[in-house]
């Protein structure tokens, strides 16, 4: 599994200096400076409500969402999923196990089958949350002008979101410039670059992400440990001096503990979104050295830097 995921990372990286390539001879593909100074200025001025702010109400659901626009909150990060017919559902697992009253995988569920479910998560008190579909979470984003981050995972969902990418230009045309596509995966960037260029992108990243995806697969030695410490290091450097610039991803998503003010500063003009930033002292730490903060507690409030 790690080995089919290091050399799916290494073919996306390599594909992408050829397609980089390629944007660089047809500029006018990709984004325009005012349309992505506009995005950013928006995201440095707000707090992102992460999952709607799954402290507050149950995560990724309208009641989450609901909670986020009540406090102020102008961004909202989503995870995708797809069901067995092939609708795009916000939800963060894979299975339904955690967050709502039912088993099993959500690729293998209908969407009618879904939306007889509560997702309720842990909050007991709340009895009608439901899993919302894209179409649903995009309606009522425009209706209440919010922006969308899209977390996406890799694998197979690298078509099916450049179809999805497809299907919302065609039907919320009105909803441009309103969302990004952020992900872990290279082969996800990659793609939405390759067949959406003019879509916002971000890179998310935790600094020793191939140790923890190692160790959460059983892999324990310590010789292990080592070479996948070296891989994060060589991932890193490829990922940030030849990915990110090549394929000119607008974005970066980091772990707070990985967040410094000389790291915001090396890697400007790309703002830097933390993640999961829930502590008001943090929040202002990272809103003073020019972060926009990713938090959990939307019930506090929008932060704002500090004098």
């Amino acid at each position: 599994m790690m080995l089919r995921w290091f050399l799916n990372m290494l073919m996306a990286l390599f594909s992408s200096i050829l397609t980089g390539v390629l944007i660089r001879i047809n500029p006018g593909r990709v984004p325009t400076s005012d349309d992505l100074q506009k995005f950013i200025d928006v995201l440095l001025s707000n707090d992102i409500a992460h999952r709607g702010g799954s402290f507050d109400a149950p995560e990724n659901t309208m009641c989450a969402f609901n909670k986020a626009l009540e406090h102020g909150y102008k961004v909202i990060e989503i995870d995708i999923q797809y069901t067995a017919d092939g609708i795009p559902v916000v939800i963060h697992d894979e299975t339904l196990d955690r967050t709502t009253n039912g088993n099993g995988m959500i690729s293998e569920k209908t969407i009618k089958e879904l939306k007889m479910l509560t997702a309720n998560s842990n909050f007991s008190d709340i009895n009608d949350c439901k899993i919302p579909t894209l179409d649903e979470t995009i309606e009522f984003a425009i209706a209440n002008d919010i922006i969308l981050l899209f977390d996406v995972k890799g694998g197979i969902f690298c078509s099916k979101i450049t179809n999805t990418l497809t299907q919302i230009k065609e039907k919320y045309p009105q909803f441009q410039n309103k969302f990004a596509v952020i992900s872990f995966f290279p082969d996800v960037l990659h793609r939405v670059r390759k067949d959406h260029p003019t879509v916002f992108t971000g890179f998310t990243r935790r600094h020793d992400h191939i140790q923890n995806e190692a160790l959460k697969a059983g892999y324990h030695s310590p010789s292990l440990h080592q070479f996948f410490f070296v891989s994060d290091k060589i991932f890193d450097f490829l990922m940030f001096y030849i990915f990110v610039p090549w394929m000119k991803i607008n974005m970066l998503e980091i772990r707070k503990d990985d967040v410094s003010e000389s790291y915001v500063r090396d890697v400007a003009p790309r703002p830097v979104l933390t993640w999961t930033v829930n502590d008001p002292v943090e929040k202002k730490f990272f809103k003073r050295i020019g972060c926009s903060v990713m938090t959990d507690i939307v019930s506090d409030g929008v932060s704002n830097v500090p004098n």
